[in-house]
């Protein structure tokens, strides 16, 4: 005798699910996150990270993959956010003008909070948790930001 399938809105109780990502190990930001998928069990998750492991990209990010579990009807995100951009900061110490690309927060009034952590070969003009103003410069030929002053 066959079993019925439950029908839907009656399935069967899940507890949590498993969340498999991948981010480059090289990419500070996370800006090239990719969700792969979610699944049922931490097997199944597993199962996507062995028949993606040799695909071009993540072949060479192997120490990319995270496998995240997560309760169901739970909020997973309790706060607030804010807005991020990168800004090129001036860089003390150069013979020559430098400029490192930075992660601010964007305080929506002209002025940004310069965030960390400020790697231990530079020097930044403006260090972490300090907030600057910008300017507007041409670079290459397409607009960007440059701290300027403290604000």
């Amino acid at each position: 005798m066959l079993a019925k399938a439950p029908a839907i809105g009656h399935m069967t109780a899940m507890a949590t699910v498993f969340v498999l990502h991948h981010v480059r190990q090289d990419d500070v930001f996370g800006d090239d996150a990719k969700l792969i998928g979610v699944y049922t069990t931490d097997a199944g998750a597993k199962n996507a990270q062995s028949r993606l492991a040799m695909q071009p990209g993540f072949r060479e990010y192997p120490a990319g993959f995270h496998i995240d579990e997560y309760p169901l009807d739970k909020d997973h995100w309790t706060e607030g956010f804010v807005t991020t951009t990168r800004i090129n900061m001036p860089l003390e110490h150069e013979a020559t003008e430098n400029w490192a690309m930075v992660l601010v927060q964007d305080l929506h009034d002209g002025r940004y909070e310069v965030l960390g952590p400020m790697p231990k070969d530079e020097h930044w003009r403006f260090r972490p948790g300090s907030i600057v103003r910008c300017e507007t410069v041409i670079e290459n030929g397409e607009e960007c930001l440059v701290a300027s002053s403290m604000a």
